[in-house]
């Protein structure tokens, strides 16, 4: 349970346009209550998660939550090589099953690809700056 109001804050904090809301208004939201927000949140201080900076709000000390890292928004063209989003097995792949990402030869083949394919684009990015140093002596 403490987890999932870990993560309900996290996507919150995500959300927000500047990455940070007031502890307060996350209880109310939540609809938690104080303590358990308050808990979860010096555990997530703890692992570097979040910030709590102490500020006054409408004459009551409360703190602005701030994330540490947001996640970045992923693109589908950023995984679209990835073979598990074609492949017939998804609905039965996972850890433990017999189907697993650990073991997927499909899988093991769309990563080499991608970076044989991003290994190869940055040699020639590579290569084109060497020419392009090389013509201005």
């Amino acid at each position: 349970m403490p987890e999932e109001l870990e993560e309900k804050i996290l996507v919150m904090l995500q959300d927000s346009k500047e990455g940070s809301v007031l502890q307060c208004e996350l209880w109310k939201v939540l609809n938690s209550g104080s303590r358990e927000v308050s808990r979860s949140l010096v555990k997530m201080e703890k692992r570097n998660l979040i910030k709590r900076e102490s500020v006054q709000e409408g004459g009551r000390k409360t703190y602005r939550i701030t994330l540490l890292r947001k996640a970045p928004k992923i693109d589908l063209a950023d995984v679209s090589w990835c073979s598990c989003l074609t492949c017939h097995d998804l609905s039965r792949c996972g850890r433990g099953q017999p189907i697993s990402p650990d073991n997927c030869p499909k899988l093991s083949i769309s990563i080499r690809n991608e970076f044989l394919k991003h290994s190869k684009d940055e040699e020639i990015k590579r290569l084109s700056s060497a020419r392009k140093d090389a013509d201005a002596k």
